[in-house]
């Protein structure tokens, strides 16, 4: 008899429920598929990767683009990163996506301080539709990152033989295509500079060529190297950021490069090299009246355009190519738009009055009264009253009147209303209202409350770096940001009388500021021009360690200013000479102390070295014009609330320099950049070098000048060889030949036998291209070198020292060197 299949699956005897629920199995089996979701069988797919190669810094943004693909139904949900230092943030957009959708976002994160990629999440409400990870690298906070972009990226990379830092740390080389870099400038602050040769900007976008431009301003350092291509690649930068428009391409002698490569080869011979007028600011190499190699300032940061291909063999197999590289690409410093400690601006945005400490004598008097109150006044008052028994009940009553009464007055002291203290740093250039803003919002609420806040504009925002210690329940809560326009802040808990503190990064207006400065005989001089329609408060211009503090200017106001360029010999910190002296007193006593402790924590942020301390220093090559302000910056939305707005702005304002006639380059006005380096365990900061036996070369060079450089006098002093300042120094010729190594241990013949701890110095003859040894230079003396023109490059104003110690003691000292002479 012919059994249907199923029978031969169930055993004789089983029960009839059991052999039912098989054959429902069966049928749902074989339906199944149909009632599958046709989301889940034909639901979007999504790839992610960071851009600029997947690199970042903590505390930075790193650029994720996600590409989505949908070919089921539409989905209308939102791109998801969890990220930040302490994983504080979730960064959300929305992601509309419809059928047959095939679309690319940009999602903005924080990378966390610990990891080596973010998960990705696309999402509609609380479902997951799909996921995936987005790889990075977390880069070292003092680590030199260079990007090289080029048609052959191994022949620039392969001569780049740049020094570690002090932490020796090496620095990171890594190739990118123009496609790797993204729309926004805050997403570039993990790049510290940039090589571009043989590759057509017309590849980079409108939003692209503004975030270049910007990265420059902000302190990037951005190098164009000539190659195989003509002018023509180089057609869509604006002639705002190149220093000179190649149109024709001319023989370079390899002597007119030597102002750029310092020793030149025995192999060096004529190259082909684009050629233009300057546009602004100093030629390094010439041809007769053409420009092949030159260098502007922009903001805060330079553009170097080198007409020549450096990766040619003479150059890139030589040490000619390590020396002109790392003193294009000098390492980074810190107290740029791209923070890895900002503990000291988190601190300036908690400085709110409602957050001060109740008065002492208020507390005082709170607390005798109640102790009049509930002992002698109680006790005479219940005895005229013969009911002395009754303290059982009006103890605890007066107990309890008291405590609401502190609570009540403790409210009163915390206020009533919503306020939100900004604490900004605005970066811009003279001449310009574009600027870049790093704000820091605290939001203080007198309750435990959730607030829906927006910010128009689309700035990037987040938690701070080193977190939100000012205090509050609900700062230990994930920051839920929707990026946009406006950008927004989902359920921001803030607890009880208690301050929350947001980060934001956004392109934001700069008063317009008009900058007429020049260098002559000593003196900084010029004009200072408030061209905006708002008041600035207390303008200072910063030249190196020259300072000189401003009146307000009203809307139209031009101050005149003529002041001796000097080093800081007090060693004032900068934020001493603009704000004033603080105290030890609290902070928030009344709104002036308040004012004027924010505004030097500000100050302090932009001196500020976290391996170091402070530099007493701007991190510029040119003067700066810092000025105070008092308008928001950013405009806040908190849904429901009016919020009262406090805040102090530092608008940080780069300006060009005109160098001309007589003119002293002291070291706070000399850049220096260390070329090489053969000796034992080298450090370097900006005051000190140390190293063992062996030799470092370090190459000087003035801020930006235009024209040439006649010097006439180069002073050297070792420890506090008196800065430079006096002109009696005596003058000293090298010595006829550099004598070899002492021999460890020295003999008799052999150099001094005491030994100082201070290195010789030898000092490079760019005519003869040969190294000199000066007289030894013990410590606090200062020597006039003879000849100072044979050893200062009169193109760039470049000067090369190397410092060798032959003993096997190591050396650790400080090197004072001024260079004069006339600007033409």
């Amino acid at each position: 008899m012919l059994r249907h299949p199923l029978s031969r699956r169930i055993a004789p005897g089983v029960p009839g429920l059991l052999r039912a629920a098989a054959a429902l199995a069966i049928l749902f089996a074989a339906i199944g598929p149909a009632a599958v979701p046709a989301r889940a069988a034909d639901g979007p797919t999504m790839e992610a990767k960071a851009l600029l190669g997947g690199h970042a810094r903590v505390g930075s943004w790193v650029a994720i683009s996600v590409h989505l693909h949908n070919d089921g139904p539409a989905i209308d949900g939102e791109l998801r990163i969890a990220g930040g230092t302490q994983s504080q943030t979730r960064f959300s957009t929305p992601a509309d996506l419809p059928t047959q959708a095939d679309k690319t976002f940009i999602l903005y994160a924080q990378p966390p301080a610990f990891g080596s990629d973010l998960q990705v999440v696309f999402a509609e409400g609380d479902r997951t539709i799909a996921s995936t990870k987005a790889a990075f690298a977390s880069d070292d906070g003092t680590q030199l990152v260079v990007a090289v972009i080029a048609e052959h990226p191994e022949r620039i990379v392969g001569s780049l033989h740049l020094l570690p830092n002090q932490n020796q740390v090496a620095p990171l080389v890594m190739s990118l295509t123009p496609e790797d870099l993204p729309e926004r400038v805050e997403a570039w602050t993990s790049v510290d500079r940039i090589v571009w040769q043989d590759v057509d900007a017309g590849r980079l976008t409108k939003g692209q060529l503004t975030a270049l431009s910007s990265w420059v301003a902000g302190g990037g350092r951005l190098v164009i190297a000539g190659g195989t291509t003509g002018p023509a690649a180089l057609a869509a930068f604006p002639d705002d950021l190149l220093p000179y428009r190649p149109v024709v391409t001319t023989d370079a002698p390899a002597a007119s490069l030597a102002g750029i490569l310092g020793e030149l080869p025995p192999t060096a011979t004529t190259l082909p090299a684009l050629s233009g007028e300057l546009i602004d600011g100093r030629a390094l190499a010439t041809v007769g009246d053409r420009v092949v190699a030159a260098e502007r300032a922009h903001g805060a940061g330079s553009v170097t355009l080198l007409g020549f291909d450096p990766a040619v063999d003479w150059i890139a197999r030589t040490d000619s190519a390590q020396a002109m590289w790392r003193r294009l690409l000098p390492a980074r410093t810190y107290g740029g738009p791209a923070l890895t400690d900002d503990n000291l601006l988190i601190g300036a945005a908690s400085q709110v009055q409602s957050l001060s400490l109740p008065p002492t004598g208020g507390l005082i008097f709170l607390l005798i009264a109640y102790i009049a109150l509930i002992g002698p006044i109680n006790y005479l008052v219940l005895r005229r009253l013969d009911r002395r028994e009754w303290a059982w009940f009006t103890m605890p009553a007066l107990i309890v009147v008291f405590a609401v009464g502190a609570y009540g007055f403790g409210a009163a002291l915390r206020g009533s209303e919503v306020i939100v203290n900004e604490i900004a740093i605005v970066r811009g250039a003279a001449g310009t209202t574009d600027g870049a803003g790093l704000v820091y919002l605290g939001v203080f609420s007198p309750s435990r409350q959730a607030y829906q806040l927006s910010v128009p504009g689309g700035a990037l925002l987040s938690a701070p770096i080193n977190g939100d210690f000012s205090g509050g329940t609900g700062t230990a809560t994930t920051l839920d940001v929707v990026q946009g326009d406006p950008a927004r802040v989902r359920d921001l808990l803030v607890g009880f009388g208690a301050l929350r503190t947001l980060r934001a990064e956004t392109a934001v207006a700069v008063p317009l500021i008009r900058a007429d400065l020049r260098l002559e005989d000593g003196h900084l001089k010029g004009t200072v021009t408030n061209a905006s329609s708002q008041r600035l408060e207390r303008p200072a211009v910063v030249l190196g360690q020259t300072v000189t503090v401003l009146k307000d200017l009203e809307p139209g106001a031009v101050a005149t200013i003529d002041v001796a360029v000097a080093v800081n010999p007090l060693g004032q910190t900068l934020s001493d000479r603009i704000v004033g002296q603080s105290f030890f007193t609290d902070s928030n006593a009344t709104p002036e102390i308040a004012q004027t402790y924010v505004r030097r924590s500000m100050i302090d942020q932009l001196t500020y070295d976290p391996m170091i301390g402070s530099t007493n220093q701007l991190s510029a090559d040119g003067p700066v014009v810092l000025a105070w302000g008092s308008d928001a910056v950013i405009p806040v939305d908190i849904e429901g609330q009016t919020p009262r707005r406090l805040g102090n702005v530092l608008y940080y304002v780069s300006a060009h320099l005109t160098i001309k006639g007589t003119t002293t380059f002291h070291t706070d006005l000399l850049r220096s950049t260390v070329v090489g380096s053969d000796a034992q365990v080298f450090a370097k900061d900006p005051n000190t070098m140390s190293f063992g036996r062996g030799s470092a070369t370090i190459a000087y060079r003035p801020i930006g000048f235009e024209g040439r450089f006649a010097a006439t006098q180069l002073t050297i002093g070792m420890n506090f060889g008196d800065g430079g300042t006096s002109t009696d120094a005596p003058v000293v010729s090298p010595l006829p030949s550099i004598p070899p190594m002492c021999p460890q241990p020295p003999t008799p013949d052999c150099g001094p036998l005491t030994f100082d701890g201070v290195p010789e110095v030898e000092v490079f003859d760019i005519d003869a291209q040969a190294w000199r040894r000066l007289p030894h230079l013990s410590g606090g003396n200062r020597v006039a070198v003879a000849d100072a023109q044979h050893y200062i490059d009169p193109t760039s104003g470049t000067l090369l020292v190397r410092f060798v110690n032959d003993r096997a003691d190591g050396v650790g000292f400080q090197v004072d060197i001024s260079m004069s002479g006339t600007v033409e």
